[in-house]
């Protein structure tokens, strides 16, 4: 009827403008019903706009989609609680954290019987990769040790420095305080003699003008390999000795000393024996020989870093010590191949065995505790070094090779290799 209505109005008007008329009414009358729906149970209607409802459930799928998944979700979420869900983290590299975490089950995995120890392998992992104590590291084979060399034909350096030098094969063989094997004898190198003089009384327990007249008389040293600018050398001065050790920088130098570090008066008579020194002066009368690190840097005052830069001591078990009749037996190191290399070995004499120990070397029964190797930084520790850094003691020509007194009988933990140049020891 409506659209008769207007129909017979358009009669009285222009054609076009009907035709227009008559094309709103259909699209105005579906407007109307959607307008309003009235919910089933009788209520009140609600607006509501449904292309806009199409397009928000749209929208929500396309975000649940590109959102990341949720951290921490519990395997239950109690009704009515939605978990928050986490804004997504800017980009960045890939981490160790991150691929542990990607391999790791979910909590609400059935089959996920592994989980715990993956959690406990990801919580052991550092923020940067770092394992902590919980993972033990795969061990990792030592690094090559640095082999030093020197160039010094018939004691040349020594002799620049007014030493008196060995010429005759006795002289050469010869050894001093059984440490030095064909050295030179003259006033020490001014920087050993500077640093011996420069130790505070309170360390070594030696009168400092009882030193600056000592380090004025002739002592015995030698030139050795080293790593620095200038040659390491290896002196000898009364009941102190002294190995010196260029590094990289040239006004650094560090050196290991051996003399009266500590008081050995009111020993007990069951105390274990050590080896001591007589003191010329001072209210201690008998000196316990002991080894210190030093570093001295651009002529300053030496600074005191043995338990930075020597491994402790190492000790005997009980165990081992009734294993190998070793009661009473202190434990010794052996520097007598500082005058041709960076190393020092920590020993027990044991005595003669009647079979060889896994442990033992030599002809006469010495138990072995381990290397010590300078490494331009530090003493590292070592259980074997290469011939190279630990050479054998020079014999007359004729003599086989490694046969003097210190080399004889097996050696289980001397690498053989090659040797370095300027390393070996000839007479």
């Amino acid at each position: 009827m409506r659209n008769f209505l207007v129909f017979s109005r358009c009669s009285a008007v222009r054609l076009p403008a009907c035709f227009l008329l008559l094309l709103l009414i259909p699209f105005c009358s579906a407007h109307a019903q959607t307008a309003a729906v009235v919910d089933e149970g009788g209520g009140a209607a609600t607006p509501v706009d449904v292309p806009a409802a199409a397009e928000s459930t749209s929208v929500q799928e396309v975000a649940a989609v590109a959102q990341p998944a949720l951290v921490n979700l519990p395997a239950t979420v109690t009704p009515g609680i939605e978990p928050r869900p986490v804004e997504p983290a800017p980009s960045r590299p890939t981490t160790v954290v991150d691929e542990v975490e990607a391999e790791a089950p979910t909590v609400s995995d059935p089959n996920a019987a592994d989980a715990p120890a993956v959690a406990e392998t990801a919580a052991a992992v550092g923020p940067r990769g770092e394992s902590s104590p919980l993972v033990e590291p795969a061990p990792v084979a030592p690094r090559p040790l640095p082999i030093p060399t020197l160039a010094n034909d018939n004691n040349q350096i020594e002799r620049q420095l007014g030493a008196r030098c060995p010429n005759d094969l006795a002289a050469r063989l010869a050894t001093q305080a059984d440490l030095l094997i064909g050295a030179c004898q003259g006033t020490l190198p001014l920087h050993l003699s500077a640093l011996l003089v420069a130790i505070p009384e309170q360390q070594l327990l030696l009168p400092r003008a009882w030193r600056e007249r000592e380090v004025r008389q002739k002592g015995w040293f030698k030139a050795v390999p080293g790593y620095g600018l200038r040659p390491d050398f290896l002196a000898v001065q009364g009941d102190v000795w002294v190995r010196s050790f260029e590094g990289a920088d040239p006004s650094t130098t560090v050196y290991l000393v051996s003399g009266p570090f500590a008081c050995a008066d009111n020993r007990g008579p069951d105390a274990e024996p050590v080896k001591t020194v007589r003191l010329p002066a001072g209210s201690c009368r008998e000196g316990l020989v002991q080894q210190r690190v030093y570093r001295v840097s651009a002529g300053a005052a030496p600074v005191d870093i043995t338990q930075q830069a020597l491994p402790a001591e190492p000790l005997l078990s009980d165990a081992d010590r009734k294993r190998y009749g070793a009661d009473g037996a202190r434990v010794q190191l052996d520097a007598g191949k500082l005058q041709f290399g960076p190393a020092v070995r920590w020993y027990v004499d044991v005595g003669s065995t009647e079979k060889p120990e896994p442990r033992s070397y030599g002809e006469w029964g010495r138990l072995h505790l381990g290397f010590a190797v300078w490494n331009g930084e530090r003493f590292e520790p070592r259980d074997t070094v290469p011939r190279a850094v630990w050479p054998c003691d020079p014999v007359a020509p004729g003599d086989a090779s490694c046969g003097a007194y210190a080399d004889a009988g097996r050696d289980p933990f001397i690498v053989v290799g090659a040797s370095a140049q300027g390393v070996t020891a000839t007479p």
